[in-house]
């Protein structure tokens, strides 16, 4: 593969810039060309993208076109070249084009990129996949925020090229690993209690990105929810009249402009008798329960323990106690009929020690139908449904993991860079 340095110098020469070509007028580009459904663009832009202004035409509309389709490495090596590549690059319009273009390379190469985080090592894990082998690259990272006495890492959630992380519990840090860009955000007003919710995503109808903080306790049948907006740099708290209690806890997954978990109903017994999904609306600020989750019949005994995204659609997971894990995925979002028969996983070929004591969890279904897993929290494999063969990629201290595309989205804007 040519270097950045190489390619730059075939663009210069059929873009010198100095050119005399007449610049062309701005293009209106309809968002359909991107091969994107309109679901997977309102979670990348913002509801009024099409009234957004273009930068200042430059030389030829073809340069922006090739420039928005590299790697976003590639991009930061290129600012470089001149003063108005730089300005190109560092445009909001411009890195909001290049964020469709990464969006949809994502939904077709048959490659995943990973972010992982232990206590204080991280690392972006490259993933390439074939029929007979894997390869993996994998590049360590520094926290760019100095923060003493590390002692536990949590990721709340990963949207568009940022990784939110909560560290030691008081310290939450939104951070692009691409550009090595971050923001450590404001305190929340209060240190909540009790079992922990949270998650990050993307409210495409005021063009936020929110952070969420949740905390209920059994004593007081009260639930607090905090939101923090990158917009206002500033948290709120939110009431929960309409839905009351909730017992969640965990990650939310980020999923068409709202954040979902499967709650766990519990009897007073060792294990819960039942389960729901709820979702917690980023524009309205509210928790709703708008997808139902499998009919399983009468006869059935399990209980969904999670839920995911994967290719543009949601995927709910059973609690790996028996003999198999069973994975339902939503064809159709909001339609129960449309959950698929289960992917079932059958533990005895993973795992090594009683199926009690161990850590199973999906990640995501891959264009070839293979399983990203979790397990015990230091090794990633990939499970094959037809073959029913696992093969493993990767091997560590990861405590946690989560699906990443690299972007040029600012952790301080939530738009262009921040140089």
């Amino acid at each position: 593969m040519a270097s950045p340095k190489s390619f730059s110098c075939c663009i210069c020469r059929l873009f010198p810039r100095t050119s005399t070509l007449e610049a062309s007028p701005p293009k209106t580009t309809s968002l359909a060309a991107y091969g994107l459904s309109s679901r997977q663009l309102k979670q990348l832009l913002p509801s009024n993208f099409a009234a957004v202004p273009p930068p200042p035409p430059l030389n030829n509309d073809i340069l922006v076109e090739i420039l928005s389709r590299l790697p976003a490495k590639s991009l930061l090596s290129l600012q470089c070249v001149c003063k108005s590549w730089l300005a190109l690059i560092s445009d909001s319009h411009f890195v909001m084009k290049h964020l469709i273009h990464a969006a949809a390379t994502c939904s077709i190469n048959n490659s995943l990129t990973l972010f992982l985080s232990s206590t204080r090592l991280y690392s972006i894990v490259s993933v390439g996949l074939d029929k007979d082998h894997v390869h993996v690259a994998n590049r360590e990272l520094d926290l760019p925020v100095k923060i003493p006495d590390i002692l536990i890492t949590r990721i709340v959630g990963s949207c568009n090229g940022l990784i939110c992380l909560q560290v030691n519990c008081t310290n939450i840090v939104i951070w692009n690993p691409c550009t090595g860009h971050s923001k450590l955000l404001p305190k929340p007003y209060s240190l909540l209690s009790g079992f922990l919710f949270f998650g990050f995503g993307y409210d495409s109808t005021t063009d936020d990105y929110k952070v969420i903080r949740g905390s209920r306790t059994a004593l007081s049948n009260e639930t607090v929810v905090e939101v923090f907006s990158l917009r206002t740099n500033s948290w709120w708290m939110r009431s929960n009249k309409d839905h009351g209690y909730v017992c969640l806890n965990g990650k939310g997954c980020f999923f068409n402009g709202a954040l979902y978990w499967v709650e766990l109903q519990w009897a007073g017994g060792p294990r819960p008798i039942g389960s729901r999904i709820l979702s917690f609306d980023l524009a309205e600020e509210k928790f709703q329960e708008t997808v139902s989750l499998p009919y399983l019949g009468k006869e059935e005994n399990y209980v969904f323990a999670g839920i995911g995204v994967s290719r543009n659609s949601l995927f709910v997971y059973t609690d790996p106690v028996g003999s198999d894990l069973r994975i339902w995925v939503m064809k159709e979002y909001r339609v129960r009929e449309s959950w698929a028969e289960p992917i079932e996983i059958y533990l005895g070929q993973i795992l090594q020690e009683e199926v009690d004591e161990s850590f199973l969890r999906p990640l995501c279904i891959l264009e070839s139908g293979e399983v990203l897993l979790d397990y015990n929290r230091n090794v990633l494999v990939l499970y094959n449904p037809k073959g029913k063969t696992f093969r493993s990629i990767a091997v560590g201290t990861q405590s946690d993991v989560a699906i990443y595309m690299e972007t040029l989205i600012s952790p301080a804007t939530g738009r262009g860079s921040d140089m």
